[in-house]
């Protein structure tokens, strides 16, 4: 199904309405939301009226057209009123619903539509500020987006859609400065967000179903762009992007039949949070969801399966910019308590031998690299694929550290930190790496017990035990009942030591 790469439906009206920048009158409010969508890119409005009464001007029969790649997006709207209060605001009043419909070609050449339908109740819109900076307050106590109808090749696909927003608030701030930069901030907040999906497969004859509902939306970001920006332009200066958002619980329902037999479950969230942050010197980007339970009512194994996390996440912070000095960088991967239950356990572990302890995987690292090349550079992305143009391109990882690692798996547990720098100037004692020098080290308890549990279950064979046990002798000193330390070091002549044995 073919689908518009450029434009986003759900809120392209919204985004119109927020990119006006409109002083005390209607008519100055009305001139800027038609400025605000040439800067959508291949936009269009026509009208059939525009009518002055007093201190309102109402447009009727707008239609909004949106060119894009792959196809176009026609929103029409009966009805939008301006009305001036007199205390130097604008009150923006739209049509309860109106229609859109999106349409477009794939790569076979079927032709395919999709018919929306944006219901909003209690919308109230509110400009005020000035001429330079105008803000944008929004209440809705529902703004909706339904799915009529989708069309491929001529023939109805059955499929049924919503998107709702519930308890609605935000407001939008746009204004474009003497340095030629037009910055924008926005702030949303609802109390609930439902999502539905129904469809069907006519190759299949399979069916599926999507129920969501999310708690306590908070959106908020600010975004910087110059004038004239190039969209093949990478990161400009003058470019940032800021991104915040965060949700309270979560409940997904999902059922589907097929060929392969049914499936159907749940999943629930606790909270989840999502920042990110992007100029042409740095990208930043983090995310964790708390409290998930992932249940499978039916499937194909004839009981139900379930799996909790108590916090899953993943964060990088990284330079983009060339500097000859070394620049700070970190990445945290979080994968705490996982747990199974018992049949899952039971598919490989059907005697219960291996401790069903929630498994964890925390690893934090940070550290320094130069950038001899703008990674945002188009330059820079041309270089990938030819080996000479990667390797002057490429960053040089000067120092990682090794903050924190904790891993626990069925009853073992290994906890680690350290630290290395590394000598861009010599690839050989290490071929193709540059040099590492510096130490990590390591506590681990219940590995033995690892093994041996292993070995019971058939993994590792009883006469193949003394390799795993001669390895752990080598590298690790015992300190307690199956309890192990470890010392690696790597020193100024490439020596690799394993508690001051040096095994390289």
């Amino acid at each position: 199904m073919a689908a518009l790469s450029k434009t986003a439906p759900i809120g392209a009206l919204i985004l119109l309405a927020g990119a006006a920048q409109a002083e005390v009158t209607a008519e100055q409010v009305w001139q800027d939301w038609q400025e605000g969508a040439r800067r959508l890119g291949e936009t269009r409005i026509e009208t059939g009226a525009e009518d002055r009464a007093g201190d309102t001007l109402t447009i009727t029969d707008l239609v909004l057209t949106m060119q894009g790649e792959d196809g176009t997006l026609i929103a029409r709207l009966p009805r939008i009123v301006f009305t001036e209060t007199g205390d130097g605001t604008v009150e923006i009043g739209m049509s309860d619903s109106y229609p859109i419909t999106i349409t477009g070609t794939d790569e076979a050449g079927v032709e395919s539509e999709i018919d929306l339908s944006v219901r909003q109740t209690g919308l109230a819109l509110t400009v005020s500020g000035d001429p330079e900076a105008m803000r944008y307050d929004y209440t809705a106590s529902r703004y909706a987006l339904t799915l009529d109808e989708i069309t491929e090749a001529g023939e109805v696909v059955p499929a049924e859609g919503l998107f709702a927003l519930n308890a609605l608030s935000g407001n939008y701030l746009a204004q474009t400065g003497t340095d030629g930069l037009r910055r924008t901030g926005y702030d949303i907040a609802a109390e609930t967000l439902e999502i539905a999906l129904e469809g069907e497969d006519d190759e299949t004859g399979g069916t599926f179903s999507i129920d969501a509902s999310v708690a306590e939306i908070a959106i908020d970001g600010a975004l910087s762009l110059p004038e004239g920006m190039d969209e093949a332009e990478a990161l400009p200066e003058g470019f940032s992007l800021a991104f915040d958002y965060a949700t309270g619980p979560a409940l997904v329902e999902f059922d589907g039949e097929g060929p392969q037999g049914r499936a159907a479950g749940t999943a629930r969230t606790g909270s989840s949070e999502v920042s990110l942050a992007l100029d042409p010197a740095r990208a930043s980007y983090a995310s964790s969801t708390k409290g998930l339970t992932l249940t499978l009512t039916d499937g194909p194994l004839p009981f139900p399966l379930e799996a909790s996390v108590a916090e899953y996440g993943f964060a990088l912070d990284a330079p983009l910019a060339a500097n000859e000095a070394a620049q700070d960088l970190s990445a945290r991967v979080t994968l705490d308590s996982l747990t199974l239950s018992d049949p899952i356990w039971a598919l490989f572990d059907p005697s219960a031998i291996l401790p069903r302890d929630p498994a964890t995987l925390i690893l934090e690292l940070s550290g320094t690299a130069r950038l001899p090349q703008d990674l945002t550079d188009p330059e820079t992305a041309e270089a990938v694929g030819e080996e000479a143009a990667m390797a002057e391109a490429a960053p040089e990882i000067e120092s990682l550290t090794l903050d924190r690692l904790v891993l626990r798996l069925a009853g073992a547990e290994v906890l680690g930190d350290g630290t290395f720098s590394f000598d861009n100037s010599d690839f050989e004692t290490f071929a193709g790496f540059p040099r590492p020098e510096g130490q990590i080290d390591l506590r681990i308890t219940g590995l033995n017990g690892l093994i041996e549990n292993l070995s019971r279950l058939g993994v590792i064979p009883a006469e193949q035990l003394m390799g795993p046990r001669m390895m752990l002798g080598l590298f690790t000193t015992p300190v307690g009942h199956d309890e192990l330390t470890s010392t690696i070091e790597i020193n100024a002549e490439g020596h690799v030591i394993a508690n001051d044995q040096r095994i390289k």
